[in-house]
């Protein structure tokens, strides 16, 4: 898949974003099973910020990152 998409995961995680290659690749949006999403960029199914932003039930949560997350949650 390549472009604009929307992936719902059996676990009740959506993300919602850039494709390429099949791959979350670009800008989009990760809602986590609980609610909390991350908004930002994605390079290769991985999340690609030294900032990680996430917004839990209203609040907002900033992590300084040292390296980038590479998390089986975003293998397709």
């Amino acid at each position: 898949m390549n472009g604009f998409g929307r992936l719902e995961h059996f676990s009740g995680a959506i993300y919602e974003g850039h494709f390429k290659d099949n791959m979350f690749h670009g800008l989009g949006t990760y809602t986590f099973p609980t609610g909390a999403k991350y908004t930002g960029n994605f390079n290769e199914n991985r999340i690609y910020s030294q900032l990680l932003y996430i917004t839990y039930k209203s609040v907002n949560y900033i992590y300084h990152l040292v390296y980038y997350i590479p998390n089986t949650l975003f293998i397709l």
